[in-house]
């Protein structure tokens, strides 16, 4: 009602079709809701629907070359010719290697064409993953159904079947962003006395709508994508109804009327009805129809249609059917005359539904997802630091564009420290602890180890760490890692040293314990240490940088360009990250680690090299025509050189790949 929803989609009597039921839930409780709707209806009542994997291009090669025994070889070269092809047939008329590598001997028809035979055929059942299934009478009364070890139901009928025959499918979804808001929430009223209810979080705030005019919206629902954010840029939200209108405007077509909205939002353009009953349904977006929910209030506000003809109304506009669409024609028109509207006015209007109505979405989800996109905004901006510690996951895709906005807005990072660190983010002094599981190839039973024995004392020194550890299967590989990514440097302020060190630590814990695990020398005996004094050895802060790259995917002590910035910006260099995301023609700047020359079907050179910078990795080709200008530059460059390149971005195969148009070293001060 607060939000002037339309009920009349469920409550229509005439409706032809079964309701679509989609409903969100943390998604690490959506199990609980499944086993209350099996206790509250009983097991037999509530059925999960099963979906049938088919055999697709690849995998009937591969099937027929294990069932016929056909050489490895044949089916390999096969497949890679056949690429990202749908099927063997699409492939052999449109993929000329294919169809040549196909005609060029029989074995590969033969293989092609029993393959062809079994492609698309099921291969194999699983289940939906959301949907669910409810009846007033045992199930296996009127479906065929499976039943598991558990006495949990299945329909053996795929979802279009359930549908047609009368069964309401709903789908119960685990929504990831409705756990963050829930570990947030749980997180401040932890930090803080006054509390937070997670059911309602006061997120209509000028707050959270300047948080996401600012473009800051990594990590909030729906609103983080790059062309989300420019579409915030034009609209400018400033209230919950633009964040909902800018939710259901962000799709394909109806994309094409934001800078329209945003004008007419901003008072650069005029907003024009084409009558008085329109202005009353469409003044809160701008003149635009932008909802379904829109359209049957015209249905009913000018041609007087009862809610149920307004929403049948809706419903054939939306799908275009040519046959219905004359007959409503007639009656929208019929209906407009009959309330004192002229017929050609009331054509127009018919027409503006026509031309829109398809675009339309529906304002529920849009609220609903409104709701959970403004709830995430006002935790950002007014708990900063709870809301990143709860986001920040090193698995996620896109957290090094969280560690980019992390920079932007100057919040400090704490990089790993055996000392402080966790399993996840936490917070310490206003800045946020970098977790000991973000180290690659560190073994989780390692990482509870070593928060487990601090528990006994902080760890003061690099010999007595190696040595509480070693029983906890600590390896010489495992410490190194440690080292290079910085999480021992609160034990010693050179990491060369300490790697230096390692084997004389790790003998040293051998030799203190019997093979049953028990110490048979003080751990705090001063003269057993007293001799081991350190080896010292010089730092290389690229070489620790380089290091602590390949152990974080990430800088954190710091950068070999940072005292580049001023220099670099000058000349509009980028970071990696960023030239990833946005954008074509870059201008980026990055360490060598590694190239690769290799020769051209002509007897020319090319090369690949891989640049790295604070934000990421980018792989740079080189082709003939530019390599064969900078060869020597190209030659000589090694390891933890600095280059500046000009590059063109390219998209191909869901791969980001940067073809260099220039490049040349960057000489450092």
């Amino acid at each position: 009602l607060k939000y002037d929803l339309s009920f009349e989609r469920f409550l229509n009597p005439s409706r032809q079709t079964m309701p679509d039921i989609d409903i969100d839930f943390m998604d690490y409780r959506r199990d609980e809701v499944v086993m209350y709707l099996r206790e509250k209806y009983g097991k037999n009542r509530v059925s999960n629907i099963v979906t049938f994997q088919t055999i697709h291009a690849k995998q009937a090669l591969r099937d027929i070359g294990r069932v016929y025994s056909y050489n490895d070889q044949y089916i390999n070269i096969l497949s890679k010719t056949l690429g990202e092809s749908s099927s063997l047939r699409e492939a052999y008329r449109f993929n000329k290697p294919f169809k040549d590598l196909v005609d060029s001997d029989p074995i590969f028809l033969e293989i092609v064409s029993l393959a062809a035979k079994i492609e698309l055929l099921p291969r194999q059942r699983g289940m939906h993953a959301a949907g669910i299934i409810l009846n007033d009478e045992p199930l296996e009364l009127s479906l065929p159904i499976i039943n598991d070890d558990a006495s949990n139901y299945t329909s053996q009928y795929e979802m279009n079947y359930l549908q047609e025959e009368g069964f309401i499918k709903m789908d119960l979804l685990g929504l990831k962003n409705l756990s963050i808001i829930v570990q947030i929430v749980t997180l401040i009223n932890s930090r803080y006395e006054e509390k937070i209810d997670p059911l309602n979080i006061p997120f209509d705030n000028p707050k959270t709508y300047e948080l996401i005019r600012s473009g800051l919206t990594m990590g909030v629902f729906q609103l983080e994508s790059e062309g989300m954010k420019k579409s915030i840029d034009i609209i400018k939200p400033n209230c919950f109804d633009d964040v909902v209108a800018l939710l259901a405007l962000f799709r394909p077509g109806p994309m094409d009327s934001i800078p329209l909205y945003g004008k007419r939002k901003q008072g650069l353009v005029k907003t024009t009805y084409l009558s008085k009953e329109l202005e009353k349904i469409l003044k809160p977006t701008y003149g635009i129809i932008v909802y379904q929910e829109q359209v049957s209030a015209i249905a009913s506000e000018v041609a007087g249609f009862t809610p149920a003809e307004a929403d049948n109304f809706r419903r054939a506009i939306s799908k275009k059917d040519e046959n219905i669409l004359v007959s409503l024609k007639d009656n929208f028109i019929d209906g407009a005359t009959k309330k004192g509207m002229e017929k050609k006015k009331a054509e127009d209007i018919y027409a503006h539904i026509l031309k829109f109505a398809n675009y339309g979405f529906n304002k529920s989800h849009s609220v609903a997802y409104g709701v959970i996109s403004c709830q995430m905004a006002y935790l950002k901006a007014m708990y900063p630091m709870e809301f990143y510690a709860c986001l920040l996951d090193v698995n996620d895709e896109k957290f090094f564009s969280y560690m980019d906005e992390l920079k932007k807005r100057n919040i400090n990072i704490i990089p790993p420290n055996v000392n402080l660190s966790f399993d996840h983010f936490i917070i310490k002094d206003n800045a946020l602890v970098f977790p000991l599981m973000a180290i690659k190839r560190i073994d989780t039973n390692i990482v509870k180890a070593i928060i487990n024995e601090r528990k006994n004392g902080d760890f003061k020194d690099f010999y007595t760490f190696i040595e509480r550890l070693y029983s906890y299967g600590l390896s010489e590989a495992q410490a190194y890692k440690l080292i290079d990514s910085g999480a021992l440097d609160c034990l010693y302020h050179s990491r060369e040293t300490l790697r230096g060190e390692i084997k004389s630590a790790f003998l040293l814990a051998k030799t203190k314990r019997r093979d049953d695990g028990q110490v048979i020398l003080d751990l705090n005996d001063e003269n057993m240490f007293g001799h081991h004094k350190m080896n010292e050895k010089e730092d290389n802060p690229l070489v620790n940088l380089e290091k602590e790259f390949d152990c974080l995917g990430m800088m954190l002590s710091g950068h070999p360009l940072e005292h580049q910035k001023e220099r670099l910006d000058s000349i509009g260099v980028v970071l990696i990250n960023e030239a990833k995301e946005n954008g074509r023609y870059y201008t980026i700047a990055g360490l060598v680690r590694s190239k690769r020359i290799i020769k051209t079907k002509n007897g020319g050179n090319m090369a690949f090299i891989t640049l790295f910078d604070q934000s990421g990795v980018a792989e740079i080709i080189v082709f003939q025509k530019l390599f064969d200008n900078i060869s020597q530059l190209i030659i000589n460059a090694s390891k933890n050189t600095i280059l500046l390149a000009r590059v063109k971005k390219e998209e191909r195969n869901n791969k980001t790949s940067f073809i260099a148009e220039n490049i040349e070293k960057l000489e450092v001060d």
